[in-house]
C-alpha cells in the first residue's frame, strides 16, 4: 500500500504537471505559432532530453548498485556469523558456551533492535555493539593455550570480518544522494517536461498524451531512485531475513548438524 501511494504521488504529480502545463501553454502560445516553430524547438528539446536521460540513467544505476551492495553486505555478515558459530566447535566447552551465547545475543540484537534503528535514523544498536565488543573482550581472557590454537586464530579472523561488515552496514544505512543532486534531478525533469509544452501539435489530444507519457516515464525513474536511495528505509527496505536464518542455523549446530 505504501508503495502504491508513493507511486501515485510521484508519477501522478509528474503526469498532472504535464497535463495542466500543455493545456495552459497551448492556449497562450497558439496565436504566436509560425512556420518553422517545431524546426527550431525539436533539436533543442532532443538535446535537453538526451542530457537529462544520461544523468537520470546514471543516477538510477548508481542507487541500484548501492542498494545491491548493501544487500550483499548484510547477507555476507549473516553468513559469516554462521561460520563463526560453527568455529566454536573447536573451543573448550566453557569458552564455547560463552561465545555461542554472545553470538546469539548479537544476532538477536541486530534483528530485534538494530534493524529498526537503521530504518528510522540510520544509527546502530548499543546492545549489538556491546555484544560484539564482549566477544573481543572474552577472547582476550582466554588461556594462552586456547587463544593460540589454530581454531581460535581462525575465529578471531572471522570475528574481524563480522565487525567490518557491521561497520559497512551502518555506513550504508546513512548513505543517500545529496540534496544538491536531488535538486538538479527535479529541476532538470521539470525543464524537460516543460519543453514538451511548447512543441506545438495541431490537435491538442496527441500533444497532451505525448507530454503525459513522457512525464510519467520521468516520474517512474524518479520513483525508482526514491525507493532505492535508502536501502534500509521505505517499501523496498532490506529485511533482516538473512540474520533470522543465521539463528535457525545456530539451532541446527547446537543439535549436532
Amino acid at each position: 500500500m505504501q508503495l502504491l501511494t508513493l507511486a501515485l504521488l510521484i508519477v501522478g504529480l509528474c503526469a498532472v504537471y504535464a497535463l495542466v502545463g500543455v493545456a495552459i501553454v497551448r492556449r497562450f502560445m497558439k496565436p504566436h505559432v509560425r512556420e518553422g516553430h517545431n524546426d527550431v524547438l525539436v533539436p533543442l528539446f532532443l538535446m535537453a532530453g538526451t542530457l537529462y536521460a544520461v544523468l537520470l540513467g546514471f543516477l538510477v544505476i548508481a542507487v541500484w548498485e548501492n542498494y545491491g551492495a548493501a544487500k550483499d553486505n548484510a547477507a555476507e555478515e549473516a553468513s559469516t556469523l554462521t561460520t563463526l558459530y560453527r568455529q566454536t566447535n573447536g573451543m573448550p566447552p566453557a569458552e564455547q558456551a560463552t561465545m555461542r551465547g554472545l553470538l546469539r545475543d548479537y544476532t538477536e540484537a541486530v534483528v530485534t533492535k538494530e534493524w529498526s534503528i537503521q530504518a528510522a535514523t540510520g544509527g546502530a544498536s548499543p546492545v549489538a555493539r556491546k555484544a560484539l565488543g564482549d566477544m573481543y573482550r572474552t577472547f582476550a581472557t582466554l588461556k594462552p593455550s586456547v587463544a593460540s590454537s589454530s581454531i581460535s586464530k581462525a575465529f578471531l579472523g572471522t570475528l574481524g570480518s563480522v565487525a567490518d561488515d557491521r561497520n559497512r552496514r551502518t555506513l550504508q544505512a546513512n548513505e543517500s544522494l545529496s540534496g544538491v543532486i536531488w535538486g538538479g534531478v527535479l529541476v532538470g525533469g521539470a525543464i524537460v517536461i516543460a519543453m514538451t509544452f511548447i512543441v506545438f501539435m495541431e490537435r491538442p489530444l496527441p500533444h497532451i498524451i505525448a507530454s503525459v507519457l513522457m512525464a510519467s516515464l520521468i516520474g517512474t525513474l524518479l520513483l525508482m531512485m526514491t525507493l532505492l536511495d535508502r536501502p534500509f528505509t521505505g517499501p523496498l527496505a532490506l529485511s533482516s531475513d538473512a540474520f533470522e536464518h543465521s539463528m535457525s542455523v545456530y539451532a541446527a549446530v547446537d543439535g549436532g548438524n
